[in-house]
């Protein structure tokens, strides 16, 4: 099975996450007798597919994403 790229994932779901949003992958289009519909997918499972992939993706190029809170003793 071939590996996955999450960045390259990511970048794709991004791209789709923004055509969704303004306007360019219609839902359902009627024209009279005649429909047609393009996408299939929510917006909220396509924001959820692209914040696994980010997530995936920053784990693999070595970013963290979480810093532990600094522990400070004050001296009294």
């Amino acid at each position: 099975m071939a590996e996955i790229d999450w960045c390259v994932r990511a970048e794709k779901l991004r791209e789709i996450e923004m055509a969704m949003l303004s306007g360019e992958m219609v839902t359902e289009a009627r024209f009279g007798t005649d429909a047609t519909v393009w996408a299939k997918a929510s917006i909220e499972n396509v924001q959820a597919a692209l914040r696994i992939a980010e997530r995936r993706c920053e784990r693999l190029s070595g970013r963290r994403t979480r810093y532990a809170i600094s522990g400070r003793a004050r001296p009294y």
